[in-house]
């Protein structure tokens, strides 16, 4: 079997990751897992919601958006139920690394 050489365009890589349609794409799974994320039903102390937000988080070489608990209930929340994690994993993303919390140490 012949090794076929392949040629990355790099330029061309870098337009898609910072077109419009990319953005689009991007910005819907992060609302996506954000609307899993909210749908789970946590709460803080105060009784309400935990707080996921969705906020553009563009890096120089292409577009990006976050999803992320900013309270501070938001990393025991993470570590304890993986809200985030499984949101994404609902809504067919792979996630990796991290602390599994269904994994007892």
């Amino acid at each position: 079997m012949a090794l076929e050489r392949v040629s990355i365009d790099y330029t061309e890589v870098a337009e898609i990751l910072r077109s419009a349609e990319f953005e689009q794409e991007i910005r819907a799974a992060a609302e996506k897992v954000a609307d899993v994320a909210r749908a789970s039903g946590h709460v803080v102390t105060s009784g309400e919601p935990l707080p996921i937000d969705v906020y553009s988080d563009p890096n120089t070489d292409r577009v990006g958006w976050t999803v992320a608990i900013r309270h501070p209930a938001g990393l025991g929340m993470e570590a304890r139920y993986g809200v985030l994690k499984r949101a994404a994993e609902a809504g067919g993303l792979s996630v990796g690394g991290g602390v599994d919390p269904d994994v007892e140490t």
